[in-house]
């Protein structure tokens, strides 16, 4: 498995996704804290997916759910790339996503960064409260993310 991070033009979602293998996954990155924690949510869905235990049909879904923590394929598709300039963190657990990603545009550079909006998204997006940054700090809001993985992984069942 490799991760990655980068920008990427996409004309039209459809065909984009149409072009890459499944086990390609592109995740937005104002959605990611770090690359650890979206290599944790991979690295369970691989193993989900190998043990039978998968709720979607394609390896790329299953990650993408275990990226956003649920179970509904339309939440999950809001950290996924839309129309436009997308800043991108990629998961390949394919053979050839790479050069076939650069082909389509993707130039690699360090795209993650930690601002407020960026927290204010994570927040939201994986409805973390107040009650809980207070007790961590929002210095820990990594390990709310990961927790909150951890959580899907064992009540998917």
């Amino acid at each position: 498995m490799k991760i990655s991070q980068g920008i990427i033009e996409i004309k039209d979602v459809r065909e984009f996704l149409k072009r890459i293998p499944d086990g390609c996954v592109l995740i937005n990155a104002n959605y990611v804290i770090n690359l650890d924690v979206v290599e944790f949510a991979a690295k369970k869905a691989i193993k989900s997916w190998k043990e039978g235990r998968n709720v979607a049909k394609t390896l790329s879904m299953e990650i993408l759910l275990y990226v956003s923590a649920t179970r509904q394929i339309n939440k999950a598709l809001k950290i996924g790339i839309k129309e436009g300039l997308n800043e991108v963190v990629i998961v390949d657990v394919s053979e050839g996503c790479d050069e076939l990603l650069k082909e389509l545009g993707f130039e690699e550079r360090e795209v993650l960064k930690t601002d407020e909006a960026k927290m204010k998204n994570i927040i939201e997006f994986y409805e973390i409260s107040n009650e809980e940054i207070e007790i961590v700090g929002i210095e820990k809001l990594d390990l709310l993310v990961r927790e909150r993985i951890a959580l899907f992984d064992i009540t998917k069942r």
